[in-house]
C-alpha cells in the first residue's frame, strides 16, 4: 500500500515524518538547504521530494524587480547617449558615427529583457 506523509529535509538530506527520522528516504532533489515536502513510501521505496514553489516565487519576484533596474538604468543611458549626440554639432564636436546604431542595440537589449520580465512574471503566476 503506498503512503504520502507530509515530511521535512534539513541542510544534510536528513528527512523527517511525523517527528520521526527516516534514514532509508531517497531524496530527489538537489538542494542543500532545510525545505519542506513529501515523503512517498511505495512497498521498500522511500522517497522525498521537496515543495519548493515559495523559493521559486521569491527568487522569481527579485530577478524581476532586478530585471526592472537593468531595463530602467540602460533605457536612461540610451536618452543619456541620444541627448549627448544631439549637441554635438560642429567640425570637432560631431558625435560618433556609431552612436544611433549604439544606442538601437542598447534598446534592442532592453526589449529582451522586458520579454524575459514578462516569461518570469508569467511563470511567477503559474506557481500554484
Amino acid at each position: 500500500m503506498s503512503k504520502i506523509l507530509n515530511a521535512t529535509c534539513d541542510s544534510s538530506g536528513k528527512v523527517t515524518a511525523d517527528g520521526i527520522i527516516v534514514p532509508e528516504a531517497e531524496v530527489l532533489t538537489e538542494g542543500k538547504q532545510d525545505s519542506a515536502g513529501l515523503l512517498f513510501i511505495e512497498n521498500k521505496s522511500v522517497k522525498y521530494l521537496t515543495v519548493n514553489t515559495s523559493d521559486l516565487k521569491t527568487l522569481i519576484e527579485k530577478t524581476s524587480s532586478a530585471l526592472d533596474d537593468v531595463s530602467a538604468a540602460l533605457t536612461k543611458i540610451g536618452l543619456t547617449l541620444t541627448s549627448i549626440g544631439a549637441g554635438m554639432t560642429g567640425p570637432t564636436t560631431a558625435p560618433p558615427p556609431t552612436l544611433a546604431t549604439d544606442v538601437a542595440t542598447i534598446n534592442s537589449k532592453v526589449t529582451e529583457i522586458n520579454a524575459v520580465k514578462a516569461e518570469l512574471d508569467t511563470l511567477k503566476g503559474a506557481l500554484k
